[in-house]
């Protein structure tokens, strides 16, 4: 098996590639943030189109989900989609959502000869347990917490797309849509930490 702390290495002193530049070829790979962070590491498993279908395909458009890092971690205000809704605002809001990955986030890889695919899995692990907290952010077996919009990115990209009036009400529909979303979800946490008496209404003699 390959030495991990070299391939960590690698991952993090590599020259970040664009989405659409990724190579076909097998390995593990660390997904960059729109800051340029990386926050998870993976591996190309069993995609026959290796890097570029891993990255570029599953974890950009992919469903909504854990699974898909991109899809999900910018699943969040105007680029917001509720998992299978294909309401023309939720496509508009995907569209901007893959745009957006695929202009702003990176990755850097490392290619595993085929001899050592057997090991990937092992290989996974072992840089996964010496990487750095932050980098393995949106690795959580549960689903992680989105990212807030990067409003002004997200301005920006709208102009680059000629995004027109109707597809902007469009998104804005989807930012509110989450933001109600968002709302009734701490709604629903902050009535679980109630007492149970509390939260029915009911005062304590």
């Amino acid at each position: 098996m390959l030495n991990a702390e070299e391939v960590l290495g690698k991952l993090v002193s590599g020259q970040p590639s664009r989405l659409d530049g990724l190579t076909r070829d097998h390995g593990i790979y660390a997904l960059h943030d729109h800051l340029g962070d990386i926050r998870y590491i993976g591996i190309t498993k069993g995609d026959k189109n290796g890097f570029y279908g891993r990255i570029y395909s599953r974890h950009v458009s992919g469903s909504e989900g854990r699974s898909h890092k991109f899809s999900h971690a910018y699943n969040t205000g105007r680029m917001w989609r509720q998992k299978r809704d294909d309401s023309p605002d939720a496509l508009v809001a995907k569209h901007l959502r893959i745009a957006f990955v695929r202009r702003h986030c990176h990755a850097s890889y490392v290619i595993v000869p085929p001899e050592f695919w057997s090991d990937l899995s092992r290989l996974e692990l072992a840089v996964q347990a010496i990487a750095p907290n932050g980098m393995f952010a949106w690795g959580s077996k549960r689903a992680f917490i989105p990212v807030p919009e990067p409003r002004e990115m997200v301005d920006e990209m709208l102009d680059e797309l000629n995004f027109t009036p109707v597809q902007r009400t469009a998104v804005e529909r989807q930012a509110t849509l989450h933001a109600a979303q968002n709302d009734r979800a701490r709604s629903t946490a902050s009535l679980a930490t109630l007492p149970l008496a509390s939260a029915s209404g009911i005062q304590s003699q």
